[in-house]
C-alpha cells in the first residue's frame, strides 16, 4: 500500500478520493495526538482562533472558518464546558458574545501548535523542496474553490 501512495495516478480524476483520504487520516492522527487535552481535530482550531484573537465574536468565527455555524456553536459550547474559553456578552449588543481564552487554553496553545507543526512536517517530509513551497498554496486554492462552489449551491 505504501508504494501505491507514493505514485501519482490520474490526479484530476482522483482529486476527491485523495483529499478525502488525506482529510480522514490527518483528522484521525490529530485526534490521537490531541486526546491528552480532551479535544479533537474538529475543536483545536477554535482554541487557536480565540487565543490569537481574544474577544473575538462567534459571528467573526462563522465568517473565518468554513464550517456549518451550528457545528461551530456546538464546538464552542463544548470547549467552554471543558474550560478552554469563556464568553462575555457585548456591551454594545447583548445578543453578541465575545470569546476569551482561559488559562487552560493559553497553557495548551503552544503544545497544540507543536502538534500541528509536527504533523505538517511529517506529511511534507516526502515532498521535494519545490513541492513543499507550492503544495500549501495549491491546496488552499482548491479548498477555497470548493467553499465557493458549495456556497453557490446553497443559494
Amino acid at each position: 500500500m505504501t508504494s501505491e501512495l507514493h505514485k501519482v495516478q490520474r490526479p484530476m480524476k482522483d482529486l476527491v478520493k485523495w483529499t478525502a483520504i488525506l482529510s480522514l487520516n490527518l483528522n484521525s492522527l490529530l485526534d490521537r495526538r490531541l486526546e491528552t487535552f480532551g479535544i479533537n481535530s474538529s475543536q483545536f482550531v477554535y482554541i487557536l482562533k480565540v487565543c490569537r484573537s481574544p474577544g473575538i465574536t462567534r459571528e467573526c468565527i462563522f465568517r473565518e472558518i468554513y464550517r456549518n455555524p451550528s457545528n461551530i456553536s456546538r464546538a464552542l459550547t463544548q470547549l467552554e464546558e471543558k474550560g478552554y474559553m469563556t464568553k462575555e456578552p457585548s456591551r454594545e449588543d447583548r445578543r453578541t458574545c465575545h470569546l476569551y481564552p482561559t488559562k487552560k487554553a493559553q497553557e495548551t496553545y503552544e503544545q497544540i501548535e507543536e502538534i500541528l507543526s509536527g504533523c505538517d512536517q511529517e506529511i511534507m517530509e516526502i515532498f521535494s523542496e519545490e513541492e513543499k513551497e507550492i503544495f500549501p498554496g495549491i491546496l488552499q486554492k482548491a479548498a477555497l474553490r470548493a467553499v465557493e462552489l458549495n456556497e453557490k449551491e446553497r443559494l
